[in-house]
């Protein structure tokens, strides 16, 4: 089942491999970590029975009218 959070909380970066799939430089999952903890708002999905995350996006929001979505992965 997969399973919803809005949240960093116990997130570790091992959780966080199997992204950026062909990018030439691509973030290591420290990095990656890294990235999401600097933005305004993020949902992660994770796996239930595993814990790791199999999705994410996060976004620059001005909290009134607008937001920027730089990454969204499945």
């Amino acid at each position: 089942m997969i399973v919803y959070r809005d949240n960093l909380d116990g997130l570790t970066p091992r959780q966080l491999t199997g992204f950026f799939v062909g990018w030439p430089d691509p973030p290591s999952p420290e990095t990656h970590l890294r990235i999401l903890q600097g933005s305004d708002h993020l949902v992660l999905a994770l796996n239930d029975e595993n814990g790791a995350v199999v999705g994410f996006v996060t976004a620059i929001s001005d909290d009134i009218l607008s937001a920027y979505i730089p990454l969204l992965e499945v």
